[in-house]
């Protein structure tokens, strides 16, 4: 698997020029810690959703730097970003993830009225439309093998903000009339941002933590009962071949609120990569899979979309300066957790059991 290389010497001393006109310090490197380093760093304008290529080759990324937000790929080994897709100016592209053979990504797009999947090759070119389903289709992303995708649709609660649930369907795409995708989930949460664990068995995602027996404060002395739009999303995983679904983080003892997005499993299948927002910031954290540990990586207050390298030995996260994001990486990983992170309580992990599933539920 490609190491990452250094960035090359003019990018490095740009992005460190312009981190520290923004304020961002560079405080010098300590033996046995992890080391963190500005990759895209141009305030002009705003790149975001990092993804390196599964042969550790390319980084693909979504960029305004065109005017629009489209997609670019650039070499980890560094060289300059190549746009790869053309969606109309009043559209979006983002969120990209890669064939299992590097050959091309998944992305979504908003050229229709509602998001969809497209598909295109490393060369660029027209994005292939990946479903027809008449619903929002967000977050898809393959399974380690190739056969399958798994991605987030509305598509029985369409119009729905809350109303996503996790299907799995092919690796050419659904037609939804004759060949639908499968539903995966079955969770009032509305699940999303989907993660496959390394082995295919597993598919780890985030959805909203909703228990209508208690209240919670709307201001003004005011309450309401918790539904969606009071509740924050969670750490779960779901078995593809049961349809079991278990609630890994956001325990009933949290001293305060907290809330998880954007998970990546790790190449090595033991940790969870995940934005985490607590005390009003947002960084990138840990989840150990088998102790329940969860551990920041960083502590800049301002991080999102952390992504695994292939070989597992950096993590990709995006900075938010302003309104605007730059792509930055985490290399020489330390992924021991300090004294201070209490193990989470395996005893208090909820389980859901779901319904008698039918073979497919494509009807609308």
């Amino acid at each position: 698997m490609t190491r990452f290389a250094p960035i090359p010497k003019r990018l490095a001393v740009l992005a460190l020029t312009l981190a520290a006109a923004c304020g961002v310090s560079h405080p010098a490197p300590k033996a046995g810690a992890t080391q963190f380093r500005a990759v895209l760093a141009d305030t002009s304008f705003s790149d975001t959703d990092p993804t390196p290529s599964r042969d550790g080759k390319w980084l693909a990324f979504t960029s305004d730097r065109s005017g629009s937000k489209q997609l670019w790929v650039m070499p980890i080994e560094g060289g300059e970003p190549r746009r790869l897709t053309s969606e109309p100016e009043s559209a979006r592209a983002m969120t990209p993830t890669w064939t299992p053979d590097s050959r091309a990504l998944l992305y979504i797009s908003t050229r229709t009225k509602d998001y969809n999947i497209y598909k295109v090759p490393l060369e660029g070119g027209e994005g292939k439309p990946m479903s027809d389903a008449k619903a929002s289709n967000r977050f898809a992303i393959y399974s380690p093998d190739g056969s399958k995708i798994a991605f987030a649709s509305n598509r029985l609660k369409p119009g729905q903000l809350w109303g996503f649930e996790l299907y799995l369907m092919g690796p050419d795409g659904e037609t939804y009339d004759s060949d639908p995708a499968t539903r995966l989930t079955h969770n009032e949460g509305s699940p999303g941002h989907p993660t496959w664990s390394p082995d295919g068995k597993f598919v780890g995602y985030v959805a909203k933590s909703i228990d209508t027996t208690k209240t919670v404060s709307v201001g003004s002395g005011m309450v309401a009962k918790r539904n969606a739009l009071f509740a924050t999303y969670h750490l779960w995983k779901v078995s593809v071949a049961t349809g079991e679904e278990t609630k890994l983080t956001g325990q009933n003892d949290e001293q305060q609120q907290t809330e998880e997005i954007w998970p990546d499993w790790s190449p090595d299948g033991k940790f969870v990569a995940m934005q985490r927002h607590v005390g009003g910031k947002n960084d990138v954290w840990i989840y150990d899979m088998t102790t329940g540990s969860l551990f920041p990586l960083t502590n800049f207050g301002d991080c999102s979309k952390p992504t695994w390298s292939p070989d597992g030995k950096s993590i990709w996260f995006t900075r938010w300066v302003g309104q605007k994001e730059d792509v930055w990486v985490a290399t020489d990983l330390v992924l021991t957790p300090p004294p201070s992170a209490a193990p989470a309580k395996k005893a208090s992990v909820r389980k859901t059991t779901p319904p008698r599933r039918p073979k497919t539920a494509g009807t609308r």
